[in-house]
């Protein structure tokens, strides 16, 4: 009797899932790899830039520096990102106007202090 759709497994049918799925992850490693080289480039391209140009995008020498010194197969983007974020938060934290809590207002009027 034949079976319309029926599919038979070979003996080796794991082994070729299986070396598919070690190719796959190896694949994405290099392409991974290349992308943290190329990106080692931009800081390079980046540490060309004056300290004011620096200043601009929210980074300084020393972000470039760390940023290089990750190791070579990770992307050294990720460390200027996050010290860009901290630092654009840190000066949005300073430029905010220095408000005392409602609490205190409150109690500063009770007691006729000001």
């Amino acid at each position: 009797m034949l079976y319309i759709g029926e599919t038979r497994k070979t003996a080796f049918a794991s082994f070729g899932a299986a070396a598919s799925a070690t190719l796959l992850a190896v694949a994405l490693r290099v392409l991974r790899f290349g992308k943290a080289l190329a990106r080692r480039r931009v800081i390079a391209d980046l540490a060309e830039f004056d300290d004011r140009m620096l200043r601009d995008i929210g980074l300084n020498r020393s972000d470039l520096r760390d940023a290089a010194s990750t190791p070579m197969w990770e992307d050294p983007t990720s460390v200027l990102v996050v010290r860009a974020v901290e630092k654009r938060a840190a000066r949005r934290l300073a430029h905010r106007p220095s408000a005392r809590p409602a609490s205190a207002q409150h109690t500063s009027d009770l007691i006729g202090c000001r």
